[in-house]
């Protein structure tokens, strides 16, 4: 009997001591992995705007609290409102723990209300969480005789924006269909900084979905000059800047215009989400998510995501569950109407920004180089052109004495034909002699 119980004893220590012992196990071989590995954070969008920002201020303070420190690279993948990033994270990421991604939530909203080309589900993703509970705004450029969102419904209303799936493509046309408003949505443009160009030049009115947040670091002269009007939240909670300025659910007329109000704009609460691939291996899974969730309460990335013009109201992995679970378990009859909404959204005709083209200018001056560039044109009459320059977009569809080049190639005094939406935008395209 006692050597049964010296049995069991001795088999009870051996089995916790194995467990005490696998711990620092798991560690090493999740710190030796990172060690010989860079991990990619594949931003939705194109350089300049908050979400490559963002994006990279992660990037950069992310390393210091995965196992083994490694090293991290950021990659911009625009295209569909970052859809085509997500497609990409779901179907063809490295499941290693070496990717991580960052989009917007509209898209992430597009599996749950029948999007096309959609090809994940994000209940799938290995989530690491958002730094931020986003509260963006609808806004137009004052003295264009639109004060409040009633106006908006009385008379057509012109919006800029990157894509139909994007927020500020997206929420316009939703509020059409709920709310009355007469948002005429206009696409094509590179980026929400490209459309708030646009609105500058007098091109567009306003701007369907940007962060408050941006738009007070980045655009004081706006606030300044009161240059702007804000006329809605795009999500279910107000900006405590903003307590005057109503959200759609203070607008719904009725109980079923608010649930689907709540589906539809809830998803800002993801606001600046980062998620691995589904089936991600799942220690390091654990790594990344542990490292992100000590990331967002240090002081350091705080003041960079400041810097950033960005703010910080984190949410962890678990929260980004709980809410995606609430939304995909509402009643079938909200879901049913948030589909039909979305399917008439996409069958109606959206205008799209009219490209420009512009012959004989004379380079000046060429700034930056690589990822970022600007260059700087004088026309004959001596008037000055600026342009931003993106390897990415311009290098595919620039020529120099009739031959492909790269962006990096452009000198001055050279004479060009350049293809953009508008002064100050990207460039396009290029076709220059020396």
């Amino acid at each position: 009997m006692n050597s049964m119980k010296f049995l069991a004893a001795a088999m009870l220590s051996a089995a916790v001591g194995g467990a005490i012992a696998s711990a620092p196990a798991f560690a090493d071989d999740v710190s030796d992995f990172y060690k010989k590995k860079r991990v990619k954070v594949i931003v939705g969008f194109s350089p300049g705007g908050g979400y490559d920002r963002g994006g990279r201020v992660v990037g950069r303070h992310i390393s210091k609290y995965i196992p083994g420190t490694p090293k991290t690279i950021v990659q911009n993948m625009p295209g569909g409102g970052s859809m085509r990033s997500l497609n990409w994270l779901a179907q063809k990421a490295p499941k290693n723990g070496a990717a991580i991604g960052h989009f917007h939530p509209a898209a992430v909203r597009e599996h749950l209300l029948g999007g096309k080309g959609v090809k994940f589900d994000p209940r799938k993703f290995t989530w690491l969480g958002s730094y931020n509970r986003e509260r963006a705004v609808t806004f137009v450029r004052a003295g264009r005789g639109i004060k409040t969102i009633q106006d908006a419904m009385e008379r057509e209303v012109i919006i800029g924006a990157t894509s139909p799936r994007s927020g500020g493509g997206a929420y316009p046309q939703i509020m059409n269909h709920v709310l009355g408003t007469r948002f005429k949505v206009v696409v094509g443009y590179g980026s929400t900084g490209e459309s708030t160009l646009a609105m500058e030049r007098g091109e567009v009115h306003g701007i369907g979905s940007w962060s408050w947040s941006q738009i007070k670091s980045r655009k004081k002269k706006w606030l300044k000059d009161k240059f702007i009007n804000v006329l809605i939240h795009v999500s279910i909670a107000k900006h405590p800047d903003l307590p005057h300025v109503p959200t759609p659910l203070d607008l719904a007329k009725t109980k079923d215009d608010r649930d689907v109000l709540e589906m539809i704009f809830g998803y800002q609460e993801l606001g600046r989400p980062f998620a691995a691939p589904p089936g991600t291996h799942a220690e390091r899974g654990k790594a990344l998510q542990a490292a992100f969730n000590k990331m967002v309460k240090q002081e350091d990335f705080k003041k960079a995501i400041e810097i950033a013009g960005l703010e910080v109201s984190a949410m962890d992995n678990k929260q980004v569950m709980v809410l995606l679970n609430k939304f995909y378990g509402l009643p079938a009859k909200t879901l049913d109407r948030g589909k039909t909404i979305y399917a008439e959204m996409r069958s109606g005709r959206l205008s799209k920004a009219k490209k420009k083209k512009t012959k004989g200018l004379k380079l000046v001056k060429v700034k930056g180089k690589g990822r970022k560039m600007k260059l700087t044109f004088k026309d004959k009459s001596g008037q000055t052109w600026k342009f931003k320059a993106r390897e990415k977009k311009l290098g595919k569809k620039l020529k120099i004495n009739g031959k492909k080049a790269k962006v990096k190639s452009m000198k001055p005094g050279m004479v060009c034909t350049i293809s953009y939406y508008g002064k100050g935008g990207l460039a396009y395209s290029a076709n220059c002699k020396s």
